[in-house]
């Protein structure tokens, strides 16, 4: 109205609308003073502050911000910003489970531990510390979008008038001590047969070696802008709509204590099994780790069996971590093949770097390396099957390229 004039048939209020009218409500005053009431603060005055402040953690931008209008002050973006933590630490303390309220229902959940330096002051470097980072995802679709979480809200959040933040749980604060029985566990024997999801690797297999055909074709010309050559570029490209929901994420309270310790180890699995028994129950919990603390998590399942079995929970390396140990298993195979001194007669790199790339030190110069050596090998297969089909005769029948690259490696095992 406030826009466009009254109109009888359309009364919905749009969102521009109600942002002036609250700004109004906010900036009109009787007197000189323009003390702001808290019963009257309008929500957008209040969530702009405490928007700036956890985006930026500037006082001055949010002093800017008050002085002209748009914001509450500093001071009730501290109250406020207190307030909705002491209401979280009084949720988790009557469920007895810490559980962030973005996190959705109905949902398969899976979680990463990892260590984590914190500091909130770089120059002083006062508060800093190495602790521990408890990490929840959810990746949810159009026929799994979950159920929000019920909250209780009995008590006005934002009327909240202490300056303290309330104690977390005892449950998730107090760490309990524990040790490893046996430095040398019983590793339990695999019951039934392993398998591999055959369907997806096809598919993944096919965008690859749509990648190299794309590389051999452009190879020969001088690149352009939007040629996308690169693995990264080329991928990035054909990547299907953005239409996925957004994944969910939360990061728990920190820990002090370093991830390294079996006590933390534990402590965190039993953190994340509560977590996901109230978010998704009936499902096993599955954790992320990196390489040294996934050998901490599989001491702790191999000796506690009964309580953090791989009946219990699922352990495994991160996206990162599993890309490595690819790059390592690949680096032993290729040691003292000739690979790292084509690579530097090619003038790719330089014999240092080359060797770092069967141990695969740097992931970023490993990949390019091999990206790099499987184009080169795809190119030289595809010349190979060109002149194989200019010396074929009329009477012989053509093999496609794959069959044809079968059918040489029965041939010549090093083909």
């Amino acid at each position: 109205m406030i826009q466009f004039g009254p109109n009888i048939q359309d009364r919905s209020y749009s969102q521009s609308t109600l942002t002036i009218a609250q700004l109004l409500m906010y900036s009109c005053t009787k007197k000189q003073s323009n003390r702001h009431m808290k019963d009257h603060e309008p929500p957008v005055c209040a969530y702009l502050g405490v928007m700036i402040h956890c985006k930026t953690r500037k006082r001055d931008l949010v002093d800017t911000f008050f002085k002209l209008g748009l914001s509450v002050s500093y001071d009730r973006v501290l109250e406020i910003s207190t307030s909705m933590a002491n209401d979280a630490c009084r949720r988790y303390v009557q469920e007895g489970i810490v559980c962030p309220t973005n996190l959705l229902q109905n949902v398969f959940t899976s979680s990463a531990v990892d260590n984590i330096d914190h500091n909130p002051s770089s120059i002083s470097s006062k508060d800093s510390f190495h602790g521990t980072g408890i990490s929840l995802f959810q990746h949810i679709s159009e026929d799994a979008q979950g159920v929000v979480q019920a909250l209780d809200q009995s008590e006005t959040m934002l009327k909240c008038q202490s300056k303290r933040v309330s104690l977390l749980p005892e449950s998730y604060s107090n760490l309990p001590p524990a040790v490893l029985r046996f430095n040398e566990p019983d590793i339990p024997l695999v019951e039934g047969e392993l398998s591999i999801d055959m369907f997806s690797f096809p598919a993944a297999l096919k965008g690859e070696f749509k990648w190299l055909k794309h590389v051999a074709e452009n190879s020969s010309v001088r690149a352009t802008v939007g040629t996308n050559i690169s693995w990264s570029a080329y991928h990035a490209a054909v990547l299907p709509d953005g239409n996925k929901l957004p994944a969910v994420s939360a990061l728990l309270p920190l820990f002090h204590e370093q991830a390294k310790s079996v006590a933390m180890i534990r402590h965190s699995l039993n953190i994340i099994r509560s977590a996901v028994r109230k978010l998704n129950p009936g499902q096993t919990p599955v954790v992320a780790f990196d390489q040294p603390l996934f050998t901490v998590a599989k001491l702790i399942q191999w000796n506690w069996p009964q309580i953090y079995g791989e009946d219990h929970f699922v352990m495994m390396f991160g996206g990162l971590h599993i890309e490595m140990a690819a790059f390592k298993a690949l680096g032993s195979w290729l040691e003292d093949s000739g690979w790292t001194s084509v690579l530097v007669n090619a003038q790719v790199t330089s014999p240092g770097t080359a060797d770092s790339f069967l141990k695969a030190s740097h992931v970023t110069k490993t990949r390019r390396a091999h990206q790099v050596t499987a184009c080169t090998l795809y190119r030289l297969l595809s010349n190979a099957y060109c002149q194989y089909k200019d010396v074929l005769r009329d009477d012989e029948v053509t093999l496609e390229f794959e069959d044809w690259c079968l059918e040489r490696s029965k041939e010549s095992p090093h083909f």
